[in-house]
């Protein structure tokens, strides 16, 4: 199960690079950061069984991918958000154009689509493993309900969301850590019920999606989108997205912890 995890991810991330090799498209750079993404998380997870001299220069590749990725997706979210607002976006897509020449080039250079096939070789020839790792020959439940419960621990460590949060800085730990958790319920999906699952991936998915466009609408500001804030846009649309956040927060964290 570790191994399939790890190959699908692996496949998705590769996939979604070629076709951003040849096409520069929006969806191909977003997919492959959350490829990329998942991966890490993937990884985090289970650091404590796989060799150091192995786990380093995986995460650190793909932390690679997705910084390279990042002005693209960035232009792209504040494309959208000109785009909704009707303002005229011609030579943005000019400036596009450039960005996505230089993460090409980028991607490239790093030998990034290379490391993803020496990724998937690692892994299947099992090679990436410490000494005395015999729970992982066991059964996923053996050691996959720890990790879904450390990540639950992690995402509430500082208590739940409350309105206090101003900038992105005050919700980004809260972002990642819940999107390492959705990624692990969604990588275990298959081990559990779907009554009890489903709850969970659910709401991670809402709330996900919602900090997700309270974050669109704070680069958005910080890019200089004047037109947005001046049109009364921008504050009525993050404040509900805002009590929408913390509602979901509640919810999540009052659902039963099922794997225990």
């Amino acid at each position: 199960m570790v191994c399939v995890i790890a190959s699908e991810n692996i496949a998705d991330l590769r996939h979604n690079l070629q076709v951003f090799m040849i096409t520069g498209s929006a969806v191909s750079v977003h997919k492959s950061r959350v490829a990329a993404r998942r991966l890490r998380v993937f990884l985090k997870g289970m650091k404590t069984w796989i060799l150091a001299e192995t786990y380093k220069p995986l995460a650190v590749n793909l932390k690679l991918a997705m910084t390279i990725l990042h002005p693209v997706r960035q232009h792209d979210v504040v494309m959208d958000w000109l785009e909704a607002a009707g303002v005229e976006t011609r030579d943005r897509q000019q400036d596009r154009a450039a960005m996505v020449r230089e993460a090409r080039t980028q991607v490239s250079d790093a030998g990034l689509i290379g490391f993803v096939d020496d990724f998937a070789k690692q892994m299947q020839a099992g090679d990436w493993r410490r000494r005395d790792t015999e729970v992982l020959d066991q059964p996923c439940l053996c050691i996959l309900p720890g990790i879904i419960d450390q990540s639950v621990q992690n995402l509430y460590r500082a208590g739940s969301l409350d309105r206090g949060f101003e900038t992105t800085g005050d919700y980004h730990t809260f972002r990642k850590d819940l999107k390492r958790l959705r990624y692990w319920l969604e990588f275990t999906r298959s081990l559990f019920a779907r009554k009890d699952i489903a709850p969970w991936r659910k709401t991670c998915k809402l709330l996900q999606s919602t900090l997700g466009t309270i974050n669109d609408l704070d680069e958005a500001r910080m890019t200089g989108h004047g037109m947005l804030v001046s049109a009364g846009e921008w504050g009525p649309r993050r404040s509900a997205a805002v009590d929408l956040a913390i509602s979901l927060s509640d919810t999540l964290n009052l659902l039963p912890r099922f794997w225990r």
